[in-house]
């Protein structure tokens, strides 16, 4: 009796958890997501369904040590390294002049500005969107949203510890979030600038500019439209498409199952 009620509760947690999986959609606009969960190789595949791919140089390679719940992660060392997505389309943020770029990251060793993600327009007036950090001993919120406009923030991360960082535009104003909560913000009034870019992961200008001289980042998103803090929590919480790996959460209810029976 006792084997056959675990059974019967394994087989309905396996089922909530995958229906759990297949309902977590992804955002509406979503035009890139960077999981970096390949493990190996040095390309990365982008999983929004538009086709791009990133790939992994300068020493840029896959760690175990991704952000937490989300597998492996880009590693990226030595002041150099860069994950690079060619002919990035920009295309649909003309339609909402409002955009949001995000990712994990757990900066280990700091000496500079450091980049996260940013997106270089050829031709343009360099810098045109750049999520990093700067360049003081405990790094602070440093952003552009749309054109080579700096701005330094007052929030200051902590070194060797994972954050969810992003930037959104509503068309006037760009605002910080850090772990879903708004931290910084400025006015910028202009049109977003729409030409196909090079995006970039782990330099923040161009590659082997600014680069992190160590450290993990992971799960890059970029989405056409503001996201709020619920939507950026939820990602944060979630994953940009689908929950925490539902494998994972099957082996720990499991593993709480035997216990208790």
């Amino acid at each position: 009796m006792k084997n056959a009620v675990l059974i019967v509760i394994v087989c309905s947690l396996a089922f909530g958890l995958n229906m759990s999986a297949l309902a977590q959609k992804a955002p509406k606009g979503l035009m890139l997501y960077l999981s970096f969960d390949e493990g190996k190789g040095n390309t990365s595949k982008d999983l929004s369904g538009n086709g791009y791919k990133a790939e992994l140089l300068n020493g840029a390679k896959f760690s175990k040590k991704g952000a937490p719940n989300y597998g492996s992660g880009a590693e990226m060392v030595g002041g150099s390294s860069v994950a690079t997505v060619e002919e990035f389309d920009l295309k649909p943020v003309k339609s909402t002049n409002e955009i949001t770029i995000g990712a994990w990251f757990n900066v280990v060793e700091h000496n500079q500005w450091d980049g996260i993600v940013s997106i270089e327009i050829p031709g343009g007036d360099c810098c045109e969107y750049r999520l990093m950090l700067n360049q003081d001993p405990k790094p602070r919120t440093f952003w552009n949203m749309g054109q080579h406009k700096d701005h330094t923030g007052t929030f200051q991360f902590e070194l060797k510890k994972w954050y969810h960082y992003a930037m959104t535009y509503d068309g006037k104003n760009a605002f910080i979030y850090v772990d879903g909560k708004k931290v910084d913000e400025s006015t910028e009034d202009i049109d977003l600038p729409t030409e196909p870019g090079l995006l970039m992961v782990g330099t923040g200008e161009k590659p082997g500019t600014w680069a992190m001289e160590s450290g993990v980042i992971d799960e890059v998103f970029v989405v056409n439209r503001e996201l709020q803090s619920d939507e950026l929590k939820d990602i944060m919480n979630k994953g940009v498409i689908m929950a925490v790996d539902p494998k994972k959460k099957l082996a720990i209810t499991w593993g709480t199952v035997k216990t208790e029976y």
